[in-house]
């Protein structure tokens, strides 16, 4: 995941976080004690954010019998959807629970579905959970009408910029000491600590397969379906489209796939290229992004800004003075086998 390249490269190892505490506690106790006193605190909250990414942070706790059941992950959740019923984050979290959980039935939840394709219906990204849905219960009409759904709808969001803007915010409901920040043993900033921790929080949870179900409809068959192919070349193009570099790069390779050769096609390298670029030099930038507090904020106000990772991406990266485009004679590293 391209995205992984510098929020990895800036990895603070998340154990949690970390808070005025008693001298005597360990340091797995000290960041315990403070993630769980910001997710008590952001769960009296009544804005849906807050609630949410209490949700979020409330992962390691699931089987933690000491913790209350009404601050643990699922209970904070359904509150987060009754004071937030029409916030699309938050049912795209949902969605993101329901597939983690999911044993043999569809995933996500029909009502999840209809929740969603209700609030954000021109977000081609909704439909492809729909069509993953569909693919699961082997109902090939549905999966169909979910294409081309997708194919119509206007723009592609797979929300990441949205929840790690939400995320980061929440975290500064409990300001995090310097002494605190040292407990961590990141080589980072306050900032730049919550800047990668909710970007690793964010990947960690709330991965969906849409991506998966639209390289399994999209994949070449015998003879081609015209109208198939149109389609997903539709879905591609929005996903090159977007504010999440990971769609981007996705969008980019299945278009590839899907068109024949000519003009077309040929102009889709110097587009991956760029990304490859960008994508490259930014990763050269983790360092700073985690411990310099201009490059932090630069990133999370343009991220606050839009919600979209592609603009934070852009504005760090001019920031520093760097091109978004490469020069004439650089060439991207061979990328690694894939199996």
């Amino acid at each position: 995941m391209l995205r992984c390249i510098f929020f990895a490269g800036a990895l603070l190892a998340l154990p949690a976080f970390a808070q005025t505490v008693a001298p005597e506690m360990t340091r797995e106790q000290k960041l315990t004690q403070y993630r769980h006193d910001q997710i008590n605190l952001l769960a009296l909250r009544p804005e849906p954010d807050s609630v949410l990414s209490a949700a979020l942070l409330a992962e390691p706790d699931v089987d933690d019998k000491a913790r209350p059941a009404v601050l643990k992950p699922a209970a904070l959740l359904k509150r987060a959807q009754d004071i937030g019923e029409n916030s699309p984050l938050v049912w795209w979290v949902t969605a993101a629970a329901e597939c983690r959980a999911a044993a043999a039935k569809p995933c996500p939840s029909t009502e999840t579905l209809q929740k969603l394709e209700s609030l954000d219906a021109e977000n081609a990204a909704v439909w492809t959970l729909s069509l993953w849905h569909a693919q699961q219960a082997k109902d090939a009409p549905s999966a169909r009408a979910a294409l081309a759904s997708a194919a119509q709808a206007k723009r592609y969001s797979d929300y990441f910029g949205g929840l790690v803007a939400a995320l980061y915010a929440a975290q500064d409901v409990l300001p995090m000491s310097n002494e605190l920040l040292a407990a961590t043993g990141a080589d980072a900033s306050v900032p730049g600590y919550r800047l990668i921790t909710a970007a690793n929080v964010v990947l960690k949870q709330v991965a969906l397969p849409g991506g998966r179900a639209v390289l399994e409809a999209c994949k070449p068959s015998e003879p081609a379906d015209d109208a198939v192919v149109a389609d997903c070349i539709a879905v591609a193009r929005k996903m090159e489209l977007s504010g999440s570099m990971f769609a981007q790069s996705a969008g980019l390779s299945l278009r590839e796939a899907l068109l024949p050769p000519g003009p077309e096609r040929d102009a889709l390298g110097l587009r991956k290229r760029n990304l490859a670029w960008q994508m490259q030099r930014m990763g050269e930038l983790a360092g700073k992004l985690a411990n310099d507090v201009a490059v932090t904020r630069t990133y999370t106000n343009a991220l606050a800004a839009s919600g979209d990772e592609s603009a934070a991406v852009y504005a760090v990266l001019r920031s520093q003075g760097v091109s978004l485009e490469p020069p004439a004679d650089w060439h991207p590293a061979p990328s690694p086998a894939q199996p």
